[in-house]
C-alpha cells in the first residue's frame, strides 16, 4: 500500500472518530440539556372565557367585580373552522408547502438552510409554520445554535400532541401583520372593513402576503423604496400588490387554485378600509387603572410562562382568569375628577396643543398603585399613549435626590449641613455653567439643606463631580431606585450616555416616566427600604370548578439605603415647603409633607414628586410634542399634586417619618459647615453660627471652622464706612488707624475661603470675603490727632516762655534770608499710619489712599464720615 493511500485513511480514520464523538457529544448535550426544557404546554388557558377583574370594599372586606376583559387585545380569535379554505392555502403554500406531511420540522428546508450558511449562498427560511409558531409564543428570539435546536425539538414535541389544524389556527391567530394587528381576525377587520369569513381569495392572498415583512408589505406601512425590476419608487401598498401575486401565483404552482381564479384574484382591486372609524358608541373604554392592570398581569403572564406578548395577550383576554387588583375607589375618583376638568390644567402651546399630565399614587405601606392616569381629559381610547406608565419623559431637578444627594448622604461624604459654593462649576462654550434655573444670580457658600431647598444646579454639580462622580451616581440610581438608564450607545453619529454630569440635573438620554418615579421617592418614606409597586395581588383559575392560584404577586422590600439616609433626606426634602422653597406654601395642611420639584433646563418639562407618611405621588405635566412651556412663577405639576393629595389626606392623622435616633447635636458654621469657633460670631453679616443634628457618623469630630479663624480678625473703623457710588453703604468698613477713637474701633471676623474666578460671575458673598476686604487700607477719617479741648486755666493765647510781655504773632516770622513763605498751619505733617489687620494691602505711613479698591461687580468710592 502506497503512502499516499496510508495517510489518507488515517486522516479519514481520524475524522470518522471525530465525528462521531461530535455527534455523541450532541446527542448527549440535546438529550440532556435541551430535551428537559423544550416541553411547551399551551393548554395552561382554557381559551374562551372572559377574565374577571376585582377589588376589595375596604368597608365589607368583599371583592367586588370591577370589569370583564372582552376587548384586552387588538386581535380577534379567530376559529380554524371559521378562517376560509382560501386563507389556508395561502399560509401553506407561501410558508410551508410540506406542513401537513412533515413532522414539525422540514428536514430538507433545514438542512439546504445550513448548507447555504456554510457556502455563502443567500439563505432562505428554513422554519416551518410550527416552528415560527413556537417563535411567536414565546420570548425566546436571538439566534443562537441552542435556540434553533431547541425550537427544532419543540415543534417535533408540539406536532406529536397536537393537530395540523391546531397549529394553523394559533399560528394565524398570534402572527404579527403590521399596523399593530395581530392575528388575521383584527388585520381582516382592519385591512378591509370585515371578517376573516368573508374575505375573498385577492384579500386572503394580500393578508398572508404580509407575514414576510410587515414594514415593508403592510398596506399602511410608510416606507417607500425602489420597485422590483424598474427603477419607479413603491409605497407600501404597491410592494403589497407584488407580494400578493407572488402568493397567488405559488397557489397556483402547487394546484391549489385554478388559471382561471388566479386571474380573477389578481385583477381585483384592494379596497382598504384605513379610514373607517374603529371606534363605536357601544365601545367599553377601559380605566387608566383597568389598562394599568391589564399590561401589568400580561407582563407577569409572559415573565412567568416564557410567552410572547401575543400569547399572554390572548390568555388574559380568553383565559377565565380571576384578577385581584389594588383598586382604591376613593383615591381613583379624586385623581379622575382632577384629570377630567381642563380647568385644572388650562395652558395651551403657541402651536395651539393642550398641557398633557400623568399622575401615579402609591399607597407606601404596601407599595400598592391606589390611583392613576396616563393622559389629562376625558379617556375615549383604548390602549392609548399612557404618560404615567410608559410615556418617558426628562425628570430635571426631582432627580437630584435620588443622583446626588442620596448617594452623598449615603456614602457619607457629606451631611445635610457641609457647606458647598453656589458658584458655576467652570465655563462651557465661553460661559459660566451651570446656570441656576436660568439666572445669572449666585448665592456663594451654602448648606445642602438649603440648596436642595432652592433646587440650585450649581450644588448639584459640585455634589456629582467632588463627591459621588458620574460612574457611582449612575450605578447607584440603577441599583438602590432600579430607575434605566442608558450606558452608552450610538445615535446617529454621536455617542449618547448617563454616565455624564448632567444626570446631577436630571438630563437623561431617554427619560424616565411616572410610575418609577413614586416608585423610586417611595424609597425615602419607607425608611430606605425599595418594594416598587403593584396594581394586582393574585391570579386565579378555575379548574375542575375549584379557584387556584396561578400568580401571586407579593412584594418584597429590599435595603436600597440607610435608615439614616432616608431621615436625612425626609427632613431636608420637608423644607421645600418653606419660605424660599421651590414649593413654599404649597404643602398638605395637617400634614409632614416632603417633595421635589422638577423642571428641565430647556422648560419642555414640569414635575413634582411628592410623599407623606401615607402615600406618594408623581406628577408630570407638558406638551406631548415637547413643545416649550412659556410659564412664569408657577409649576402646574405641582399644583395638580396638591389637588389631589389634599382631599386624599382627608380625616388621616398627622404622622411623622420613622427615626431612627442617636444624632449628635451639631453646632456649626454656615459658612464652612464645620463646627463652629469663637470666631464665627464676629462675622459682618452677624452670627454666622446654627445648631443641627447628625448621626455619630457624619460628625467631623476634631474640625473646627477654617473659613473663620484668628488670622481672618480686621479691626475696622465704624466711623469710616465704604460706600457705593450714589452714597449708600455697603456694609463694610475700612481698617482702624491709629487714630480712631476706641468707641469707633471694632472687631470683625471676615470669612476666607477658595473661589476661582469663572468668567465675570459673582456671587452674594464676594462682598463679604477677607480676601476683599482686606484690601481696604486704614481709615480715611480719622487721619491726625485731635488736639484736647482747652481747660479753664488755659490762655486763650499761648505765651513765649522767654518774653512773657511779647504781643502774640499767628504766624511765625518771616525770614529775611529766606525764599519760601510761612507754614500752612492747615496741612500739619502727618505721622506714620500703621496698617492694621494681617495681609492688609493699603501704604505705609503718611500715605494717604486716594481711591478704594472696587468690590466685583460694585463700583465703590471712598466712606464719608457721619455727622458729628
Amino acid at each position: 500500500m502506497s503512502i499516499f493511500l496510508k495517510v489518507v485513511g488515517t486522516l479519514f480514520l481520524i475524522g470518522l472518530c471525530t465525528g462521531v464523538l461530535l455527534a455523541c457529544f450532541a446527542a448527549v448535550y440535546i438529550n440532556e440539556v435541551i430535551v428537559p426544557k423544550a416541553d411547551l404546554s399551551l393548554d395552561d388557558f382554557p381559551l374562551g372565557e372572559d377574565s374577571i377583574m376585582y377589588y376589595q370594599d375596604k368597608a365589607t372586606g368583599q371583592y367586588v367585580e370591577m370589569v370583564r376583559l372582552n376587548n384586552v387585545t387588538s386581535s380577534v380569535w379567530v376559529d380554524f373552522e371559521d378562517m376560509p379554505e382560501d386563507l389556508i392555502n395561502a399560509t401553506v403554500a407561501i410558508e410551508d408547502k410540506r406542513f401537513w406531511t412533515h413532522p414539525g420540522v422540514d428536514w430538507r428546508r433545514t438542512a439546504y438552510a445550513v448548507y447555504s450558511m456554510f457556502t455563502g449562498k443567500e439563505i432562505s427560511g428554513g422554519s416551518t409554520i410550527t416552528q415560527q409558531m413556537i417563535k411567536n409564543t414565546t420570548l425566546e428570539n436571538e439566534t443562537t445554535v441552542k435556540r434553533k435546536i431547541t425550537e427544532i425539538v419543540r415543534a417535533i414535541r408540539f406536532t406529536q400532541n397536537n393537530s395540523k389544524e391546531d397549529t394553523l389556527e394559533r399560528y394565524l391567530n398570534i402572527i404579527p401583520l403590521g399596523s399593530k394587528y395581530k392575528g388575521v381576525g383584527s388585520a381582516a377587520l382592519g385591512y378591509f372593513g370585515k371578517p376573516v369569513s368573508e374575505l375573498t381569495l385577492a384579500e386572503c392572498a394580500s393578508l398572508i402576503s404580509i407575514t414576510n415583512n410587515p414594514s415593508k408589505y403592510g398596506p399602511y406601512s410608510f416606507g417607500k423604496s425602489q420597485g422590483m425590476n424598474t427603477d419607479e419608487i413603491w409605497d407600501a401598498r404597491q410592494w403589497n400588490k407584488y407580494r400578493q401575486e407572488v402568493v397567488l401565483g405559488q397557489m397556483l404552482k402547487q394546484g391549489m387554485i385554478s388559471r382561471e381564479e388566479y386571474d380573477e384574484a389578481v385583477a381585483q382591486e384592494l379596497v382598504f378600509a384605513k379610514d373607517q372609524d374603529q371606534g363605536s358608541s357601544s365601545e367599553i373604554y377601559y380605566t387608566w387603572y383597568e389598562e394599568t392592570v391589564i399590561s401589568d398581569v400580561k407582563e407577569a403572564l409572559g415573565a412567568k410562562f416564557g410567552w410572547s406578548e401575543s400569547v399572554a395577550e390572548q390568555a388574559l383576554a380568553r383565559g377565565g382568569l380571576r384578577i385581584y387588583t389594588c383598586y382604591d375607589p376613593n383615591a381613583q375618583a379624586i385623581v379622575d375628577q382632577i384629570y377630567t376638568d381642563r380647568a385644572n390644567l388650562d395652558y395651551t402651546s403657541k402651536e395651539g396643543q393642550q398641557m398633557q399630565s400623568a399622575i401615579c399614587v402609591i399607597d407606601n405601606q404596601t407599595g400598592d398603585v391606589v390611583a392613576i392616569a396616563g393622559q389629562f381629559g376625558v379617556k375615549n381610547v383604548n390602549f392609548g399613549s399612557n404618560y404615567a406608565n410608559n410615556g418617558r419623559r426628562q425628570p430635571g431637578s426631582s432627580f437630584k435626590p435620588l443622583a446626588v444627594y442620596s448617594p452623598a448622604l449615603e456614602f457619607h461624604k457629606a451631611n445635610p449641613y457641609s457647606v458647598l459654593d453656589d458658584y458655576p462649576y467652570r465655563e462651557n462654550g465661553g460661559k459660566a455653567w451651570p446656570l441656576n434655573s436660568g439666572t445669572t444670580h449666585y448665592k456663594g457658600q451654602i448648606t445642602m439643606r438649603e440648596a436642595l431647598k432652592q433646587s440650585l444646579n450649581t450644588v448639584a454639580v459640585r455634589l456629582m463631580n467632588d463627591y459621588v462622580t458620574p460612574e457611582e451616581s449612575f450605578k447607584f440610581v440603577q441599583d438602590r431606585y432600579h430607575i434605566d438608564l442608558e450606558e452608552g450607545r450610538m445615535v446617529g453619529d454621536e455617542w449618547k450616555t448617563d454616565i455624564t454630569e448632567s444626570l446631577a440635573m436630571g438630563g437623561l438620554t431617554d427619560g424616565t416616566n411616572v410610575r418609577d418615579m413614586a416608585e423610586a421617592y417611595c424609597v425615602f418614606p419607607n425608611n430606605g427600604y425599595y418594594q416598587g409597586s403593584r396594581t394586582f395581588t393574585k391570579v386565579t383559575q378555575l379548574v375542575d370548578g375549584e379557584e387556584v392560584v396561578l400568580m401571586e404577586n407579593e412584594l418584597v422590600p429590599e435595603p436600597s439605603i440607610s435608615a439614616n439616609t432616608a431621615w436625612y433626606m425626609n427632613d431636608m426634602l420637608k423644607h421645600v415647603f418653606d419660605g424660599g422653597g421651590t414649593a413654599a406654601g404649597k404643602g398638605i395642611p395637617g400634614q409632614n409633607a416632603a417633595g421635589k420639584t422638577g423642571t428641565t433646563s430647556d422648560n419642555k418639562d414640569r414635575w413634582f414628586v411628592g410623599y407623606t407618611p401615607y402615600y406618594t405621588a408623581a406628577v408630570w405635566t407638558g406638551y406631548e410634542k415637547g413643545y416649550k412651556m412659556n410659564l412664569r412663577d408657577v409649576n402646574p405639576a405641582l399644583v395638580l399634586w396638591q389637588k389631589v393629595m389634599i382631599p386624599l389626606h382627608e380625616g388621616l392623622e398627622k404622622k411623622d417619618y420613622q427615626d431612627p435616633g442617636g444624632r449628635r447635636p451639631l453646632t456649626y458654621c454656615l459658612d464652612s459647615g464645620l463646627p463652629a469657633s469663637e470666631w464665627c460670631a464676629l462675622d459682618p453679616r452677624g452670627s454666622r453660627v446654627a445648631t443641627g443634628s447628625v448621626f455619630p457618623e457624619d460628625y467631623p469630630e476634631g474640625l473646627i471652622c477654617t473659613a473663620h479663624t484668628a488670622e481672618t480678625v480686621i479691626a475696622v473703623c465704624t466711623g469710616c464706612p465704604v460706600a457705593k457710588e450714589d452714597g449708600t453703604p455697603t456694609g463694610l468698613y475700612y481698617q482702624a488707624g491709629p487714630y480712631c477713637p476706641e468707641e469707633s474701633k471694632k472687631e470683625i471676623c471676615y470669612p476666607n475661603y477658595p473661589r476661582e474666578q469663572v468668567g465675570a460671575a459673582v456671587a452674594d458673598d464676594a462682598l463679604w470675603r477677607y480676601e476683599t476686604v482686606s484690601a481696604y487700607g486704614p481709615c480715611i477719617v480719622h487721619v491726625e490727632a485731635e488736639e484736647p479741648e482747652p481747660g479753664p486755666e488755659d490762655p486763650i493765647f499761648p505765651v513765649d516762655p522767654l518774653d512773657p510781655n511779647a504781643p502774640y504773632l499767628p504766624f511765625p516770622p518771616i525770614d529775611p534770608g529766606g525764599t519760601t513763605g510761612p507754614t500752612d498751619p492747615g496741612q500739619p505733617t502727618q505721622p506714620d499710619q500703621g496698617s492694621a489687620g494681617p495681609s492688609s494691602s493699603s501704604g505705609t505711613g503718611g500715605v494717604r489712599p486716594d481711591v478704594a479698591p472696587q468690590l466685583p461687580g460694585t463700583a465703590v468710592r471712598p466712606g464719608v464720615a457721619p455727622e458729628q
